[in-house]
């Protein structure tokens, strides 16, 4: 395939495009394809580009849409139009329009199906009017197509009141999206994302949605307070532009993905053009610009070893604006790739974690190349600038100091929370966390049906210790208690001190039988220990209980501490196990062989 794109400043340009494209138009070619993105929101200029552009070339297929900028060659081009024709010799190409925003999930399901029947199906091309419409409906309908298929794209933009289009051969859709097929055995393509944002600060919790768009409550509070809280930007008509550097990062699955504020409610309330869901946990976050450059030389080392024959480069806008000049650092690595061209985004189209979603804040850059690649290396030779702008360097260097600030506390948050959780003599849970972990434990076992024990353990004569022995051998005697505790558990066991001598086990999954060969196999344990100056041992005591069906947490808690009751007061050095509520006989005697 080839790729040529021209710049169209004024109406007459268009017949300059079309003539130099028919000088290097070949009679081998199979399907042509050609791209408008523009700056103009002019319906009736685009209109009429459409329409030479349709007439000189009938069986060429037409997508674009209108941005703020556009992309030609690793270059920025304010105030213009970018035409590009993508000659492709073996495979093909469709355009096809949705411009009823009533029926968007039905004619994402309908377009699902049409593209699984199609062979050799290699990537589709989404764009769309995000901003002012929800074309996730239409996206959820995609998630059956096999991900071997790439799926990208992003939102149509501008910067002035009219609404951005999408533009086809024979629609300018001011509410809905276009869609392109890219079709052949020989066609490959490969996706390559760039960031560049780092989460900021701590982690918050979404309390309070209205749909997936409208965030009411951040940890119960007015969403639009952690702006105002944490970085001075009042929910203002400026509010969309202060926040631009400062995306909300929500965490989906093991990773964060942005979201863009596009705009604050007098209520409080922050307004998304992506999914945001109850529950999640968010934090703010903060552009990086050598990140954002070195992840953009990444993602062209990337595409150079796929070695494409053509690059769309889909960037969202913050990017623009956040580094400004800077900006061609981030392109300029593509320039010796291939030939390029992109626009700026209102929102960016990608596959992540099987779900086709709106994402923010990324830079998209997709490669296509027909037939196999060459073998020769390709090398990528864009530079990172020693000094950035002046007003970027500071940026830099606040990044630095943000990044540094923020390792700190994340490091104390996790020590704090580390000790907050933890005894501090015996390093194992303490009793806040082990009746947590118990509660929880509870609950599930009692949502699943699912089996769940507790050993409760007492030392004996434990006030002996200390008197005879002094405090010091005291907390030496509960460490190597908790150090034999901790061995002689399961994975997934949780070990904590309930107080003074007292510690509890948590055994999820474990019936009678398997708390009770636990319980012995700690007994046994302990009472090899010698850690007394005189070599003399020690010895604790268990009560165990097997959680019965929809017990209450309290019954559950007290037949156990009943059980350890028993065990100290009929013996010591033994486990007793409760018997199910309202048996007559409450307690079991155990008689064990060798474990």
């Amino acid at each position: 395939m080839r790729q040529s794109s021209y710049i169209i400043h004024r109406p007459e340009d268009t017949h300059d495009c079309i003539s130099q494209f028919r000088a290097v138009l070949t009679e081998t070619h199979k399907s042509i394809l050609i791209t408008i993105y523009t700056t103009a929101t002019d319906q009736g200029f685009i209109a009429d580009l459409t329409r030479r552009l349709g007439e000189a070339f009938p069986a060429a297929s037409i997508l674009g849409c209108m941005t703020t900028d556009v992309i030609r060659r690793g270059e920025v081009h304010e105030d213009t139009t970018i035409v590009s024709f993508s000659l492709f010799e073996k495979s093909e190409v469709r355009v096809l329009a949705f411009d009823n925003p009533d029926t968007m999930a039905e004619d994402g399901k309908k377009f699902c199906a049409e593209a699984m029947r199609i062979p050799h199906l290699a990537a589709i091309n989404i764009l769309g009017t995000l901003r002012d419409l929800d074309i996730q409906p239409f996206l959820d309908g995609l998630a059956p197509i096999d991900e071997s298929v790439v799926i990208y794209g992003g939102g149509a933009n501008t910067l002035e009141s009219a609404p951005p289009c999408v533009i086809t051969k024979d629609k300018i859709i001011e509410k809905g999206l276009a869609a392109l097929l890219l079709i052949g055995p020989e066609l490959h393509v490969h996706a390559s994302l760039n960031f560049g944002w780092k989460p900021l600060g701590r982690e918050f919790t979404i309390t309070k949605m209205t749909g997936v768009h409208v965030l009411e409550e951040i940890d119960h509070q007015p969403a639009a307070q952690i702006y105002e809280k944490y970085l001075g930007i009042l929910p203002d008509e400026h509010f969309s532009r202060d926040t631009l550097a400062f995306p909300v990062f929500v965490q989906r699955g093991d990773s964060y993905i942005a979201r863009h504020t596009v705009d604050a409610r007098e209520d409080g309330a922050l307004l998304f053009i992506a999914d945001l869901h109850e529950g999640e946990t968010i934090r703010l976050s903060y552009g990086d610009p050598r990140e954002m450059i070195e992840d953009a030389k990444a993602s062209c080392a990337d595409l150079a070893e796929f070695r494409p024959e053509a690059i769309s480069i889909l960037s969202c806008y913050a990017h623009r604006m956040f580094l400004r000049d800077d900006v061609k650092f981030e392109l300029s690595p593509f320039r010796d790739v291939a030939p390029s061209h992109g626009f700026y985004t209102y929102g960016e189209i990608y596959r992540f974690a099987g779900k086709v979603g709106i994402h923010n804040m990324m830079i998209l850059t997709v490669g296509l190349r027909e037939g196999e690649k060459p073998t020769e290396p390709l090398p990528v030779r864009g530079e990172m600038p020693s000094r950035l702008k002046d007003s970027m360097l500071l940026v830099e260097r606040l990044v630095h100091f943000v990044g540094a600030t923020t390792a700190e506390l994340e490091t104390a948050n996790r020590e704090l929370d580390h000790m907050a959780r933890t005894d501090r003599l015996t390093q194992i849970a303490n009793r806040g966390e082990t009746e947590t972990v118990l509660k929880r434990a509870v609950a599930f076992s009692h949502e699943h049906q699912t089996p769940l024990s507790v050993l409760m353990l007492d030392l004996d004569d434990f006030k002996k210790v200390n008197d005879t022995y002094g405090h010091d051998i005291g907390d030496l005697v509960l460490t190597e208690t908790s150090k034999v505790l901790r061995a002689h558990v399961r994975q997934g066991d949780t070990v904590g001190r309930w107080g003074g001598e007292e510690f509890l086990v948590v055994l999820p999954g474990a019936d009678a039988n398997a708390a009770q060969r636990i319980a012995e196999r700690i007994r046994k344990n302990i009472a090899a220990l010698r850690v007394l100056p005189d070599g003399r041992p020690f010895t604790g005591s268990f009560g165990i209980a097997c959680i019965a069906p929809n017990e209450p947490f309290e019954d559950f808690y007290r037949r156990v501490d009943y059980a350890l009751y028993e065990a100290k007061h009929s013996g010591k050095n033994r486990v007793l196990l409760a018997t199910v509520p309202n048996n007559t006989q409450y307690l079991k005697d155990d008689v064990f062989g060798d474990f």
